[in-house]
């Protein structure tokens, strides 16, 4: 499979992220493509209602939860399931709880990104109720983080060391 280098509108954060979101759809397949889909539409969604010409870290922070309750509403899941939602919850949370703590947003992101990976992580202590995992046995999942909640978190952490990068920003 050949696979074309996609050019992304990055002067429209929300317009971005609504062609990721196409990408993943074309590219990805299965569950998780759906639910990244879904993941990325939603986003848009919640970026596309403002009417601001620069997204803030607050409308970031709503964006995540935007795309946190369309993936619960559509795939079933919540906290606690064993899906990706057990690192992007946390993530969530954390970036919220620092960005109204007046934290440098760059600051909060990563903070955030390390809660993703701590509820990645906390994965291997929860029984699976959605997604693949399901179909494994709870004596092999018990010494395994959830794969969805894992490749979230590594994707959210690598977003998070990018822009901290990008800003010259140190946590």
């Amino acid at each position: 499979m050949r696979i074309q280098i996609q050019s992304y509108p990055l002067n429209d954060a929300a317009e971005t992220v609504n062609e990721i979101g196409s990408s993943i759809r074309r590219i990805m397949g299965g569950t998780s493509g759906i639910i990244y889909n879904i993941f990325c539409k939603a986003a848009y969604a919640q970026l596309k209602a403002s009417s601001q010409p620069v997204v803030t870290a607050k409308q970031w922070a709503e964006a995540l939860e935007a795309s946190i309750t369309a993936i619960s509403k559509y795939g079933g899941a919540s906290a606690g399931y064993r899906t990706l939602l057990d690192a992007l919850i946390p993530a969530s949370a954390m970036l919220q709880e620092r960005l109204n703590a007046g934290d440098d947003p760059c600051v909060a992101f990563v903070l955030s990104s390390e809660a993703a990976l701590a509820g990645a992580e906390s994965t291997k202590h929860m029984q699976a109720q959605a997604g693949r995992s399901t179909y494994v046995a709870g004596e092999i999942l018990a010494s395994v983080p959830d794969p969805g909640a894992m490749a979230a978190a590594s994707w959210y952490r690598a977003a998070a060391l990018a822009v901290e990068d990008k800003s010259g920003a140190s946590s």
